[in-house]
């Protein structure tokens, strides 16, 4: 399984994908068993654009602690993962496709 460590934070399950709706990437993983996805803009370097929360259950999200409701009613920002995603885009460059 992908791991990566980030600050407190143990990200798994790491999924990259291309996105038809602009010219970037979503990068999907989970903390503590709930499911984000990180969007990026394909430029050089990459710029991180928004980080939703695509649980599918309702329910509290350990790090915002907000209410979410199952994607995609609730795929709303995760504020405390916003103030990390520099830190994180350095740890995903490795999982990128070239371009």
């Amino acid at each position: 399984m992908t791991e990566v460590k980030v600050k407190d934070l143990t990200l798994e399950k790491i999924k990259v994908r291309e996105t038809s709706g602009y010219s970037g990437l979503e990068i999907y993983f989970t903390v503590k068993g709930n499911l984000y996805n990180f969007m990026i803009a394909r430029t050089n370097p990459p710029m991180p654009l928004n980080i939703i929360h695509t649980f599918k259950e309702q329910g509290i999200c350990p790090l915002c602690k907000r209410t979410i409701y199952p994607y995609p009613i609730g795929n709303q920002p995760c504020l405390e993962l916003k103030k990390i995603e520099r830190l994180l885009l350095e740890n995903f460059l490795k999982f990128l496709p070239a371009n």
